[in-house]
């Protein structure tokens, strides 16, 4: 249950620090007192957007609000360890906004996404004011209540799981047909490309081959003129480096008695000889073989005119990305060749699980409508309680044509206030204090069922008074039997059956004014509760008939 509150720099309010019980804790206050910014701040805490206007002007300070939990339900642990939060005997939650709307969040001082703190405020508190009430007019909302009262909540959960699965399948097979449509559009275009690009017979690394020898061809005349060249230095005509050589020789070959270095230098000028001679013949071999041939240049230049088109075609850089891309068009028509048994697999598939929902859906709606006569008893009995003796409820289940995540049920609340009157859809209640009794009758049987720790009540008691709100405040009390209950009244007959009493007020400090709220003490509330039956807290005929409202 909510343990403290404290707000700092919010709105009107400079400080305020709430410690709340167990049981009934009433707060009440004049309009424009600041009730409403309570619950803002609270609302904070519970993962509500917030924006720079939230804090106070005056100060222009950080706003923080920070509440504590106590008595921490399972669910709540099970979510703290599954998030790597850590588990305390006290939950504490922070919330900081600055004065440029900037916000951080805290659970147990490690911080936290507000999608956190939503999920874990709707295991600790349920909040419900005059706008929440139209929500119960929801069908959707309607159904969730069902499930809960109808206690089929364990079929819900079992259904919807097969539901995701069902739904994940359809989208598959959607996007498979969908694949197989494109393909069948683009099958030729794409048969096309791929004959195209086979029937060029590409290979990995020809274009630099053809760039070089296409290189060579072009040089060819320059490349024969320089090994013609070289030859005619090295082996052709008196006057060639061969001939010089071996004249050398034969001009050193008489001195080789005369000392043994010559006979070394002779040695190694020889094998010099020897490679000279060698390397004389390979030009001269290389010199016959170069020739420019016309024929198979064009051809070259054929082969590589296609290369380049193909590139430029398929917006490719190299032969190599060609060649994958051949591989890619080939995946594709193997694809569209296996998409049709695809399709026919997954279309069983989704058959099945079809077949599965319906029938999880027909058993959920069986569980409903068992549940039915029941449940609108127990509304009809709890509305008689708050002064609508000639109530009458009926919940009108109606099958659909189709399975939705919540079932194969349409659910409808049919409410009428009036003997004799037929029942007509809670979506057109006009009255607000109708729709506020509807609601807190549902809310009473709810608080057992979802076993919330916090309930609040923001004014939900509009539109009512008299008996029907001292009727109105007995619900609420029994509901604080299970449960820690905060309602915000106008009301002195549900105030008074409040085991708490807070009041927020309006005070002035150096001519500022500020939001403040406090604990009444048994004297200050029945001040209190006169001032809200007749204007005046110290009336004693007014006094006298707080005494009696309290007991």
């Amino acid at each position: 249950m909510l343990k403290s509150l404290n707000i700092q720099n919010y709105a009107l309010i400079d400080s305020i620090e709430l410690d709340f019980k167990s049981g009934l804790n009433v707060i009440t206050g004049e309009t424009g007192a600041g009730k409403s910014i309570l619950i803002g701040a609270l609302g904070l805490i519970l993962g509500n957007r917030a924006d720079k206007g939230v804090v106070n002007k005056v100060t222009a300070k950080k706003c923080i609000i920070e509440a504590s939990f106590n008595d921490i339900s399972l669910p709540v642990k099970n979510f703290l360890e599954e998030e790597d939060f850590d588990i305390e005997e006290v939950l504490q939650i922070r919330r900081e906004v600055t004065a440029s709307g900037k916000t951080r969040a805290f659970i147990n001082d490690t911080p936290a996404s507000l999608t956190s703190l939503k999920t874990l405020a709707s295991l600790l508190v349920d909040i419900n004011g005059q706008n929440q009430s139209y929500i119960f007019k929801r069908p959707d909302i309607q159904l969730s209540i069902l499930d809960d009262l109808a206690e089929s909540g364990d079929l819900l959960a079992d259904y919807q799981s097969e539901y995701q699965k069902y739904k994940k399948a359809k989208k598959a097979l959607e996007v498979l047909i969908e694949k197989e449509n494109k393909a069948q559009q683009n099958q030729d275009f794409i048969q096309f490309q791929f004959d195209e690009l086979l029937q060029a017979q590409l290979n990995s690394g020809e274009e630099e081959l053809i760039r070089t020898e296409l290189e060579w061809m072009d040089n060819a005349e320059i490349i024969k003129q320089a090994l013609f060249n070289s030859t005619q230095t090295l082996s052709q005509g008196d006057d060639a480096i061969i001939a010089n050589i071996e004249n050398i020789l034969n001009q050193l070959d008489p001195l080789q008695g005369f000392n043994p270095q010559y006979v070394e230098l002779q040695k190694r000028l020889k094998s010099s000889l020897i490679e000279i001679q060698d390397i004389a013949s390979e030009y001269e071999q290389l010199y016959e073989q170069t020739e420019f041939e016309p024929e198979k240049h064009t051809s070259l230049q054929e082969r590589m005119d296609i290369i380049l088109h193909l590139q430029q075609k398929h917006r490719k850089q190299t032969v190599d990305e060609l060649l994958q891309y051949l591989d890619d068009l080939d995946s594709q028509l193997q694809d569209f060749g296996s998409l049709g048994n695809q399709i026919q697999e997954l279309q069983q598939t989704v058959d099945n699980l079809y077949a599965k929902i319906n029938s999880k859906a027909i058993k959920l709606s069986k569980k409903r409508n068992s549940y039915k006569l029941k449940i609108e008893q127990k509304i009809i009995n709890g509305l008689q309680l708050l002064g609508m003796k000639d109530a009458d409820f009926r919940i009108e289940i109606e099958l659909l044509d189709y399975p939705s995540f919540l079932g194969i049920d349409k659910v409808d609340f049919l409410f009428s206030s009036n003997k004799g009157h037929s029942v007509d859809s809670v979506s057109k209640i006009a009255s607000g204090g109708e729709l506020a009794r509807v609601v807190l009758t549902l809310k009473s049987l709810l608080s057992t069922s979802r076993n919330l720790p916090t309930v609040i009540f923001d004014e939900i008691d509009s539109g009512v008074s008299g008996d029907i709100a001292s009727k109105v405040g007995n619900t609420m009390q029994k509901m604080s039997k299970n449960m820690q209950l905060i309602t915000i009244t106008h009301l002195p007959q549900i105030a008074a059956k409040g085991d708490w009493h807070f009041k927020v007020f309006k005070k002035e400090i150096n001519n500022i004014t500020q939001s403040d709220i406090r604990m009444l003490d048994n004297t200050e509330r029945l001040h209190e509760l006169a001032l809200m039956i007749s204007g005046d807290a110290n009336s004693k005929s007014a006094l006298k008939m707080a005494e009696e409202l309290v007991g």
